[in-house]
């Protein structure tokens, strides 16, 4: 009896890969505070879906619309359309996180009213309250690590995805929430590959005991694949400098305990280092920024810097800019680093308000800031912008942190750097030595995008 056999060959793919940055899953729940946790072995874990979407997405970029949709199937099958021939020819497993290197992190938030510049408060999902000024997300660690499984059945396609997975690897992908921030970064740690021949008895055996499978069965191609070269990033720019006085970016102290714990202390990341998290520089700078575009009138960068909220549907957009987060000088400096007292003054008296006494640990050293603006919307302009920003930084107009009252947070810029990723150029701003190295006019372009245009008489 024939047997009508829609595929003879499945590639199975094992995929092991590593947070290179911090990640947040949104957990089912809508708490903002807490990442996706698996129902059954109560660990974090990424969902199918999300690794699909996220690399269906970056695949219509690299191969466009038609050719991403033959390997992940068709969003919306029109009519007379055979069901089969808009099916997807891949599928994922959920990424489940291994115990081994898998840190929680709990970061402070301020929800930031752009009309005001203030703190601002929203109200609770399903209740008659509001909430607080501040909040909490909690992301995975960089340096956990998940497994996840990809199975093609159509092995025509097989190069579109190999290198679709690559950009993966060459930080062409980013998964999860609060991309701005540089979070969802990842690192491919092994690939490996195999293939299954149906036709073959041997192979239909080994099919059937797929998931236990010895990984010398594979063929480890990590090495091998490469995304074509498609430039994402239009400018990379990194400001080295070191802390003037002190930094804060406050965080509840949870290290230590007993009566010599500071109150509160400079935020850490997995890895016990403390950073300026890529959320804290994103607000100093957007502040700075729309300061800046108020003046000259030109609201518009701001909305293509940062985004509109919504989706495309109903006129929102992707911004076009990234942070990262920021070590602070060295660890064990900073460990060894006492904590400072403080009173709280009433603002009615002028005097110390009983009981008010708190004390703080701060950090100091050196910085290296890094910013990524990407090949959408208008990168000169946002680039343009974000050097100004940087300009008034260097010069002690804005700070990073808490404290720029008593002088935290003030930071001493040695040169900042304009990487232009596509010309594959750079300019230097030297700071310290007042000279500005840009043979190309990469500054020049950049100042001159963000001047408004002219309206039409």
């Amino acid at each position: 009896m024939a047997v009508d056999m829609k595929y003879q060959k499945i590639i199975k793919y094992l995929v092991k890969a590593t947070c290179a940055q911090p990640l947040h899953i949104g957990s089912a729940s809508g708490d903002k505070e807490e990442v996706l946790v698996h129902p059954a072995d109560d660990r974090p874990f990424i969902q199918a879906s999300s690794l699909s979407g996220v690399l269906r997405q970056y695949c219509e970029k690299l191969h466009g619309p038609k050719q991403a949709e033959s390997l992940f199937g068709a969003r919306r099958l029109e009519e007379g359309a055979n069901s089969s021939d808009k099916a997807s020819k891949v599928r994922f497993s959920d990424g489940i996180f291994s115990d081994e290197g898998l840190i929680l992190e709990l970061r402070p938030r301020l929800k930031i009213n752009q009309e005001t510049g203030t703190c601002d408060d929203s109200m609770i999902k399903g209740t008659d309250m509001r909430s607080g000024h501040k909040f909490n997300m909690e992301y995975i660690g960089a340096g956990a690590e998940f497994e996840f499984s990809v199975y093609l059945f159509d092995e025509s396609l097989q190069k579109e995805l190999e290198e679709t997975l690559a950009a993966v690897h060459q930080e062409g992908v980013q998964l999860g929430g609060q991309k701005s921030n540089g979070c969802g970064f990842l690192n491919l740690k092994s690939l490996n590959r195999k293939t299954f021949d149906l036709s073959q008895r041997e192979d239909r055996r080994k099919w059937a005991d797929e998931d236990i499978l010895p990984e010398n069965e594979y063929e480890d191609i990590l090495s091998h694949i490469r995304t074509p070269q498609e430039t994402v990033m239009a400018y990379e720019v990194t400001v080295e400098g070191s802390t003037e006085g002190e930094l804060l970016v406050k965080s509840i102290a949870v290290q230590d305990y007993g009566k010599d714990a500071p109150d509160s202390m400079n935020i850490r990341n997995a890895a016990k280092q403390y950073i300026v998290p890529g959320s804290s520089l994103k607000g100093a700078l957007r502040s700075q920024m729309e300061k800046i575009a108020s003046y000259i009138d030109n609201q518009r960068i701001i909305d293509e810097t940062f985004g509109t909220a919504g989706n495309s549907q109903n006129g929102g957009r992707a911004g076009n800019i990234v942070f990262y987060d920021t070590v602070v000088g060295n660890r064990e400096d900073n460990d060894l680093a006492r904590a400072r007292n403080r009173i709280h003054i009433d603002k009615f008296t002028g005097g110390v308000m009983h009981g008010a006494l708190f004390n703080e640990k701060n950090v100091s050293g050196a910085v290296h800031f890094r910013i990524v603006i990407y090949d959408r919307n208008t990168p000169d302009s946002t680039c343009g912008l974000l050097l100004m920003a940087l300009r008034d930084m260097a010069i002690g107009m804005m700070s990073i942190g808490g404290g720029f009252h008593v002088g935290k947070g003030i930071i001493d810029v040695d040169r900042i750097v304009v990487r232009d990723c596509i010309n594959k150029n750079e300019a230097v701003i030297g700071l310290k030595t007042g000279k500005i190295t840009d043979e190309y006019g990469i500054v020049a372009r950049c100042m001159k995008a963000v001047q408004p245009e002219k309206e039409a008489v």
